[in-house]
Formats: C-alpha cells, structure tokens, sequence
C-alpha cells in the first residue's frame, strides 16, 4: 500500500480512535474495543477495524473460541507502521499536517464556530532534555492518553495531536550541517 493510502486509511476518526485504544492497551479484542468506543456503533466500528486488518495495520495475533463464536486478539502491525513513517518523513509529516489543516479549514468555514467555546488549542513549548528524558516524557504522555481514552458520558469527541520535530539553533538545523 503507497503511503498516501496508508495516511488516508489513518484519517478516518473513529480508525485513529482504534488505534489510539491499541496503542494504550498494546492488544483487545474486537468486543474490547467495541465496549471502550461505546459512542460508535458495533457494526460501524466493526466495519472500521476491518478496513484496518485488510489493510495489514492491524494483525490478529490470536483468535479464540468463545461461546460459538471466534474471538480475534488485535495488535498494531508496528513494522508497517514504523517502515511507513521512516521511508520519507518529511512526506508522512506534510500528510499528517495536511489533515489537520483540513479540519482547522473545514470547523472554520462553520457558522457556527466558536474557538473558545470548543476547546481549541494549538501551543508549542520547546524543551532540552536528554533522550532518556524524553523517552519519559512520552511515556507520561502516553499514561495521561490512556487515563482519559474512555468515553464519558455526555463527553465531546476531540482530536488532540502530538508533534516532536527539531529545533533550528544557532541558524542550524542539525548538528551535521
């Protein structure tokens, strides 16, 4: 699959909630998903995770019989992913931001939008740390992530994205230059 496919396949909202789930839970059953994802519909979340697994960026890693019926066990297909991201970053990066542009153009063509109303948010912090420190970072992230990925009742679905990217410094971009 061409990576545009691949950045496609992954803009779909109620997909990028599948695999936010995944990649918190690292492995969940269909069922498991379904009772988590509970604002979307079984059949509709069941078509979804399916386009997911046809397109190989889920694997089975298990399925089980349970009451009759086949259980499958889902993971991340990492090696995919990662290939994807690292064959051309600066492509997959344009991609992903071109997504989020794309919904910032269409809630502001809204009549109805309020910013401030909704939460909208875009900040950017610089930090120095070592990379064992950011390594941490991400893993505190990723626990704050997985302490409010259940839907609430009443809640609002929001999409909140992470970039990591370089700093130019001193008029370089890298060390090497």
């Amino acid at each position: 699959m061409r990576k545009v496919e691949l950045i496609k396949v992954l803009s779909n909202p109620v997909r990028i909630r599948v695999m936010q789930y995944l990649q918190a839970h690292s492995e969940a059953t269909t069922k498991q998903i379904s009772e988590a994802i509970s604002d979307v519909p079984a059949p509709t979340l069941y078509r979804h995770i399916n386009t997911l697994l046809k397109e190989e960026i889920l694997l089975v890693k298990e399925e089980r019989k349970v009451r009759g019926s086949l259980e499958r066990l889902l993971v991340i297909n990492v090696e995919k992913m990662s290939a994807a991201a690292d064959s051309n970053i600066s492509e997959t990066a344009y991609q992903f931001l071109m997504e989020l542009y794309m919904k910032f153009q269409k809630y502001g063509c809204k009549k109805d939008a309020n910013p401030q109303k909704d939460r909208l948010s875009l900040r950017t912090c610089v930090l120095t740390l070592t990379d064992d420190s950011f390594d941490s970072f991400l893993q505190d992230i990723a626990a704050v992530i997985n302490k409010y990925s259940e839907a609430e009742e009443n809640g609002k679905l929001r999409s909140v994205s992470f970039i990591s990217a370089p700093v130019e410094e001193e008029g370089k971009l890298y060390d090497d230059e």
